[in-house]
């Protein structure tokens, strides 16, 4: 048998061999059989079949998206009409309207899930229950005679939350949150049976350690001391290490409305009224809270311009029903109430005294309505102190009215702001009233805290401000009297005031900037949760 070698280019030592046999190639196979022909085939049937599917998914999506787009359009515009039907204030439907036609994929859900309903629904059905079980302790009283100018003002308190009218109640009206507290504390040194404060904000320092030295030696002689305050306004003045102290002295504290981590448009109720009770003979209330700042004993924005009242007799039971009733709120703990509302002692004074709360857990917008009430009943002056003035059209066009009538309308505003954005709102609406008459003032190097509003019939001091937050979202507390004495001393507080501030006039607006009129606007949309 012959072997006989091919030659190759590529040379003799890398030369790609045959095998001869008699003459005859026999080829080396590589491949012994049609299966790779198959597996590719395979391979690429099932990648046709991955792709359509997800083809298949993506048209099925865009189809079910392109539904669930005409759906959520269809389910905003409903909700828009349900919006514009409900009893929100204007400024709330619009921007509520904006929110969701802008966001109509989801704005719907939003608002359904931030309806107070919902979300406060089971905490006013405890209301409910607090105020149908508390209704035996309420005071029966009617208006005296001789007291007609202020006859519906009075009818309106009773009829939307039993408030009802006291006599035998000494007034006395303070200017400052430094001679506020001065009578604080010595009113609580006298304290025997009780002491009860509801307040929006406690902060560690002077003032606190003054208060706190005098509550733990009433507390170690027998005095049952509460103190509710507001969970956010001390989120980050009142420290672990002051509650550890009020707590060992044998104080009662309870926060309102704890911040938890499960989302609520609840979280933004929050309990914004000032009152500190002794024995249910005396009340304070006003606009200040318990910190340093309230008595200038820190300067934060300049002077802190605040201002309070003290009541003596029976008008006192009023606040003390107000307190027990959000103290069994926060408790869940049912309480008897008997020792501690019959406690004021009457006093000698003829004047009417309307204590008066608002908030959530009544059905109507008192505080606001009553600020209207006043407003719409002025003939010769109405005097507004305020921090923020951030009013709903309603009660601006009022303000528009009265001024064009030509009752004296003034204004008082903060010369030196506590928040920008809010200040920059503020002083946008109160700008619009000057055109048509209404004297606006601010106070020079100084924050006005105060809420005040005086006309010639009445007078109301209390922790209400003029904005969407006091009138929709907290709970707030107030006094509304025709107390001559009272009503005197409120009026040499403006004029001092007045003296003390700077007249906003044509030069001095901050209207006439355009970037800040777009600036104003834009805030505007955010005013309902100033």
């Amino acid at each position: 048998m012959k072997k006989k070698y091919l030659n190759s280019p590529l040379g003799k030592n890398n030369i790609r061999r045959a095998v001869y046999t008699d003459y005859k190639v026999v080829r080396i196979r590589t491949e012994t059989n049609g299966w790779g022909a198959v597996k590719s085939l395979v391979v690429m049937a099932v990648l046709g079949l991955q792709l359509a599917l997800i083809v298949s998914i993506y048209m099925f999506l865009g189809y079910l998206f392109k539904w669930y787009l005409t759906l959520s359009y269809i389910l905003s515009l409903l909700t828009c009409i349900y919006v514009l039907s409900t009893n929100k204030n204007s400024l709330s439907k619009a921007v509520w309207v904006i929110f969701i036609l802008v966001s109509f994929g989801f704005g719907y859900i939003i608002y359904f899930l931030s309806d107070e309903r919902i979300f406060f629904g089971r905490s006013k059905k405890k209301y409910k229950k607090i105020f149908e079980g508390a209704q035996k302790y309420r005071d029966d009283n009617t208006l005296p005679e001789g007291h007609e100018p202020i006859a519906r003002d009075a009818e309106y308190l009773f009829k939307t939350g039993g408030f009802v009218p006291y006599t035998f109640t000494e007034l006395k009206y303070y200017p400052s949150g430094a001679q506020l507290f001065d009578a604080v504390l010595e009113e609580l040194d006298k304290a025997e049976k009780f002491i009860f404060i509801e307040l929006y904000i406690i902060s560690d320092g002077v003032l606190l350690k003054r208060v706190l030295d005098v509550l733990e030696r009433k507390a170690a002689s027998g005095v049952d001391i509460r103190i509710i305050y507001d969970f956010i306004g001390c989120h980050r003045t009142l420290s672990a290490s002051s509650q550890k102290r009020i707590k060992k002295a044998g104080i009662k504290i309870m926060p309102f409305n704890r911040l938890t981590s499960r989302f609520s448009v609840a979280l933004n109720f929050r309990d914004h009224r000032k009152m500190i009770i002794v024995d249910g003979r005396t009340v304070f209330t006003g606009g200040a809270n318990l910190a340093d700042e309230y008595i200038n004993e820190k300067r934060m924005f300049g002077y802190w311009k605040d201002a309070g009242l003290r009541a003596e007799g029976n008008a006192v039971s009023a606040f003390t029903l107000f307190f027990l009733r959000q103290w069994e709120f926060v408790t869940g703990a049912e309480e008897d109430y008997s020792p501690y509302v019959s406690a004021a002692q009457p006093k000698l004074s003829d004047s009417v005294v309307i204590p008066y709360a608002d908030g959530l857990d009544y059905d109507y917008h008192i505080g606001k309505n009553v600020y209207e009430n006043i407003i719409s009943a002025a003939k010769e002056r109405l005097y507004v102190m305020t921090p923020y003035f951030i009013p709903d059209d309603s009660l601006l066009q009022l303000l528009i009215n009265k001024a064009l009538s030509g009752t004296d309308v003034r204004l008082i505003l903060p010369g030196i702001p506590d928040k920008s954005f809010v200040y920059s709102v503020t002083r946008n609406y109160a700008e619009k009233l000057i055109e048509v008459g209404v004297k606006v003032y601010c106070m020079k190097n100084s924050f006005v805290h105060s809420k005040l509003m005086l006309s010639e019939n009445c007078a109301v001091i209390g922790s209400i401000n003029l904005d969407l937050r006091s009138f929709y979202q907290q709970f707030e507390v107030a006094v509304y009297t025709d107390d001559r004495g009272v009503m005197s001393d409120l009026l040499s507080d403006f004029q001092s005031t007045f003296e003390r501030s700077e007249l906003i006039g044509e030069g001095n607006r901050m209207r006439r900037n355009i970037l800040h009129r777009l600036y104003a606007g834009m805030l505007q949309l955010v005013a309902p949760f100033m």
